[in-house]
């Protein structure tokens, strides 16, 4: 049996890995070019809600209570709200269904606020209420936070013409 050839086949099967260890060629490495990153494109500024019906004098008269007209954009603001900025609310506490507790009035009256903007309608903030109002025959208060910090859905007047 010739034990020859196997032998002369591993060697030679070897030979590239040997002829490599003892190289001072270096091996080269191949670098990734880097890729530009892509050119930011600014985003527009968003335009701050402007209420187009000026401003009105305080007369100072009586706002009688009547048939509420623009609670639903009230209502549709404040569960707006709620859905878009849980954090404003702890939901284990609460005075009944959809009266949670409020974390930070001044936040959650300003997100109120903007949600009504954000639907075409003119609101401020006026203390303890928010006043509401779509042209200047009218505004409507609304009272959208409790003394004790709960969510509160009430309408509580009307002013004809609209005081502000």
């Amino acid at each position: 049996m010739n034990l020859i050839w196997p032998r002369r086949a591993a060697l030679l099967a070897l030979f590239p890995f040997f002829s490599a260890c003892g190289s001072s060629t270096p091996t080269p490495v191949v670098v990734a070019s880097p890729t530009p990153a892509p050119t930011p494109v600014p985003s527009p500024t968003p335009r701050a809600f402007a209420c187009p019906y000026p401003s009105l004098p305080d007369l100072h008269i009586e706002c009688p209570k009547l048939d509420p007209k623009l609670s639903g954009y009230v209502n549709t603001a404040i569960e707006n709200v709620i859905a878009q900025q849980p954090h404003l609310f702890d939901f284990n506490n609460n005075l009944g269904a959809g009266s949670w507790k409020v974390l930070d009035r001044q936040k959650y009256v300003d997100a109120v606020v903007a949600a009504i903007h954000a639907q075409g309608i003119c609101a401020k903030d006026d203390n303890e209420e928010i006043a509401v109002k779509n042209s200047n025959l009218f505004n409507e208060q609304y009272n959208i936070w409790t003394s004790g910090g709960y969510v509160r859905r009430a309408y509580i007047t009307t002013c004809v013409p609209a005081q502000f």
